[in-house]
């Protein structure tokens, strides 16, 4: 009842946006668009402000929840990739890591809830999509951890560290499966729609000589290959390995990657994986120092979309936004591959400033004029930044409500268009019949639109169905409230966002 009403104020302030059908409005919100916010939780960044087990403290967490998701709702974002798992840690009950102490206040201590499941459904509720935001290697940045795991892990020789950082060694290949365990608990055991990796790989600096820790093991393992190959061969290697698990368990749950903002220059990946280099001043320091390779993984085939971290103005000397977001677009189209940007509000903080909020609508704006094919997107970092944009983007750029890009896969087909569509009583309700037998991730885009309209001619002239300014919301459930005196149209939406044929309500 709680989601109906939601729907209900919704349709309601939909009205406003209905008429005019504004061309401008079209063009500066696109039907097809990620837009995804970051929402950390190691050192309560985004969230929570507080940890602990008490009910107070619990009831406070799923408060400032509730509260981030309503905002993600309101400003017509349509993802949100929340951190599950920062430091080899998890936020959900896992039977093969210690609960996070940054939601509980002690590593491998229960806060009584289940946050990775309350986001997931809070998320769907409010129709976002929700991806699993997890850091493959990481294990502290100087803390010391004693759970039971943790104790497991030093005994078996999992750990590598160099300076203040430490990592699940990634040249093991146990490691290497324990994080692809990891991941099939989350996408088996949770309804996510995607799959996200941050980048944190080796420790930076590691050095490649004998005073490194893992030197022993690459002499063991491939004394042929050269050290630095060899360590990036074993990132791809997960990678590769955790791409596969997802194709076999659930192929339409969407995997990205967001690695550092600069890849690709001439003496580091770029000649190896047959790209133009990247053209601008800033070094590709991820390649030698944590040994990420994201050329490789666009090539390889083991990605869905690629988010880098383009976390510099369109006026930064070195690292200009503008030609970057280019470079990443032509490099993820050309291997296939969806680009979104992850790009920053944290200057906000500082200077928030009318100049400062134009900087980074540019950015949005460069994301769609660079995209080869569409498939465009941004990702904000993070999300307790949001206020500080959030009226911009509401009223201009996001200003109606989007889909994600269609991530086209050789055997998939489009979804079934829903049945049974009727509307009574300002509730729209179908059915779909696969969608009780479990069959892949669904979930229905709902358009309203004048009664006097013909089916042509609320259609998209580029042959994407309806038009984008007719999208009411999306919704995981088969019913939802809608706005009185309209038609209205329901299609199925895969999980990888191809939309079925509309059913129409009169």
């Amino acid at each position: 009842m709680k989601a109906l009403i939601r729907h209900f104020l919704l349709a309601v302030s939909f009205l406003t946006v209905l008429l005019p059908w504004s061309q401008k409005l079209h063009g500066e919100s696109p039907k097809r668009e990620m837009r995804g916010v970051w929402l950390a939780t190691v050192w309560g960044i985004d969230w929570p402000s507080v940890s602990g087990t008490t009910p107070e403290i619990r009831k406070k967490q799923m408060a400032q929840l509730t509260d981030i998701l309503d905002r993600c709702e309101s400003m017509n974002l349509t993802s949100v990739f929340f951190q599950v798992r920062g430091m080899s840690d998890v936020m959900y009950e896992s039977s093969l890591e210690p609960w996070s102490s940054f939601v509980s206040g002690k590593r491998g201590v229960s806060p009584g809830w289940d946050p990775l499941k309350f986001v997931v459904e809070e998320c769907h509720r409010r129709g976002l999509e929700c991806y699993a935001w997890v850091n493959p290697f990481r294990w502290s940045a100087g803390t010391d951890y004693n759970s039971e795991q943790d104790r497991e892990w030093k005994r078996r020789g999992w750990l590598l560290t160099h300076g203040k950082y430490t990592v699940l060694n990634p040249g093991i290949e146990e490691v290497r499966q324990h994080i692809v365990g990891i991941c099939r608990e989350i996408v088996t055991g949770y309804d996510v729609d995607g799959l996200v990796f941050d980048d944190y790989f080796y420790p930076n600096r590691i050095p490649e000589d004998a005073s490194a820790a893992d030197h022993g093991l690459w002499r063991e393992q491939a004394p042929w290959m050269d050290f630095g190959d060899w360590r990036r061969a074993n990132v791809h290697k997960t990678i590769a390995d955790v791409h596969c698990m997802l194709l076999d368990c659930c192929p339409e749950v969407r995997f990205g990657i967001s690695p550092a903002g600069v890849a690709g220059k001439p003496h580091t990946s770029a000649p190896k994986w047959g790209m133009e280099s990247c053209g601008v001043k800033a070094d590709d320091w991820q390649y030698k120092e944590i040994y990420s390779d994201p050329l490789g993984w666009l090539f390889q085939n083991t990605i869905d979309f690629i988010s880098p971290q383009i976390y510099w103005p369109t006026t930064h000397a070195t690292a200009p936004y503008g030609p970057l977001a280019q470079w990443w677009s032509e490099a993820a189209s050309l291997y296939g591959c969806h680009f979104y940007s992850s790009m920053t509000l944290a200057p906000l903080e500082k200077t928030d400033t009318p100049e400062q909020r134009r900087e980074l609508l540019r950015q949005v704006e460069t994301n769609r004029r660079h995209s080869l094919t569409g498939e465009f997107g941004s990702v904000l970092y993070s999300a307790k930044f949001l206020p500080k944009l959030a009226s911009e983007l509401s009223s201009g750029h996001f200003a109606s409500k989007s889909l994600t890009p269609e991530l086209r896969r050789s055997w998939h087909i489009r979804p079934d268009t829903p049945i049974d569509a009727v509307c009574r009583n300002g509730v729209l309700r179908w059915s779909d019949d696969r969608r009780t037998t479990g069959e892949g991730r669904r979930r229905y885009a709902v358009y309203a639109f004048p009664r006097h309209l013909e089916e042509d001619e609320i259609m998209d002239a580029g042959g994407d169905g309806i038009k984008s300014e007719y999208l009411l919301r999306v919704v995981y459930d088969c019913q939802t409230a809608v706005p009185a005196g309209l038609a209205y149209a329901v299609t199925t939406l895969s999980g990888n966002s191809l939309e079925s044929e509309p059913v129409f309500v009169r």
